[in-house]
């Protein structure tokens, strides 16, 4: 079996992505023994299997790319593909139709729908909407981590994103003083829209606000330099803490100094009203509530251990805050309760059956 990726996945940047394609690798080799992985790095396609590079080609082109693919698939007997969607163009499209005569069975995966928010080169926009309308003659299965029962005409099964329980445990509840340290942990890019919560802090102390509220924001991306500047502009640098990237014990010492996580504020940037973006089930798998603005598919919204803001661009309202972290944010009981629930909801053996169903 071959998992496509079309991005390099061991960039920092990517380390996300990089920890749902293993974990789904994973719970594929369980069924279907060797799955290879594709990774783009360097102008160069490169094939694994595990953390051994068997292959790699130099691959210029979007073209390169999937005739090189297409050329590992003759080459090691690859029956099945579980590709990781990208954009589609006239290559893409050619693999998927050499891909569909040659008899390979293949699932597509779109990890946001609608995804136009997220392509900036206006060519590459407009070659896209083109040609994936031509998706569902070379496919009979896709899937999405949205509620959307089919993309493109593609029969679609929807995907929760899921989390490794063991990389995850749960949090140490700090010391207890006036203080609310809030812990954001993302590639601060913008549909983040963490300016609404350091608005929402700066309207908090105008307005003669008494309570200490720390928010740490932990990643690297795009929009980090916006964020440090507009804490600059509103005088809140001691409230708004800058800790670059961080993993393992690190990243864990951080947590524990945590009382309440933050996902997603700024999906209407992209016009996405439901996710399921996988912080969301870190943070619950460690046991700290969670302040996030969309419909999130792993969640009904009425969990104890959640506050829903509206998906906007209005300041967060850090009152409301408060209040929510006075009301759960010590609960220990309430703690073991979201550790069950991301055992139940979101391990990947549970949430990739379908697909595994499917290959089988």
């Amino acid at each position: 079996m071959l998992y496509i990726v079309y991005v390099d996945i061991n960039d920092a940047s990517y380390l996300g992505i990089r920890k749902k394609v293993f974990a789904q690798i994973q719970v594929l080799q369980k069924y279907f023994g060797k799955v290879y992985y594709t990774t783009y790095c360097g102008q160069m396609m490169y094939l694994l299997l595990g953390d051994e590079v068997i292959t790699k080609e130099l691959a210029i082109t979007r073209q390169d790319c999937n005739n090189i693919i297409l050329k590992w698939i003759e080459e090691y007997s690859i029956s099945r593909t579980y590709i990781r969607y990208n954009y589609s163009d006239k290559w893409f499209i050619e693999f998927l139709r050499q891909q569909k005569e040659r008899g390979i069975r293949s699932i597509l995966e779109f990890p946001t729908v609608p995804y136009d928010g997220e392509l900036r080169d206006k060519r590459l926009i407009v070659e896209d909407r083109f040609y994936r309308e031509q998706l569902s003659q070379y496919l009979e299965q896709a899937t999405t981590c949205s509620a959307h029962k089919e993309v493109f005409g593609i029969p679609s099964i929807n995907l929760l994103n899921g989390v490794n329980i063991e990389q995850h445990p749960l949090r140490q509840l700090r010391k207890k003083d006036n203080k609310i340290v809030l812990l954001a942990v993302a590639s601060m890019a913008k549909w983040h829209g963490y300016e609404r919560m350091i608005k929402g802090i700066a309207e908090y102390y105008a307005n003669k606000g008494e309570r200490e509220i720390v928010f740490k924001l932990v990643g690297e991306g795009p929009e980090l330099e916006k964020y440090k500047k507009l804490a600059d502009k509103y005088k809140i640098q001691h409230n708004v803490e800058i800790c670059g990237k961080l993993t393992g014990e690190k990243l864990t010492e951080q947590y524990n100094q945590t009382d309440l996580a933050v996902g997603s504020l700024g999906m209407y940037k992209i016009g996405l009203e439901q996710a399921s973006p996988i912080k969301l089930s870190e943070y619950c798998a460690r046991g700290i509530p969670f302040i996030y603005g969309y419909e999130d598919l792993g969640f009904n919204g009425t969990e104890d251990y959640l506050l829903k803001v509206p998906n906007d661009d209005s300041a967060i309202n850090i009152q409301k805050v408060i209040d929510f972290y006075d009301r759960i944010g010590r609960d220990e009981e309430c703690f073991y309760k979201m550790r069950k629930d991301a055992i139940e909801r979101f391990s990947w053996e549970s949430i990739f059956k379908p697909v595994v169903e499917y290959f089988k």
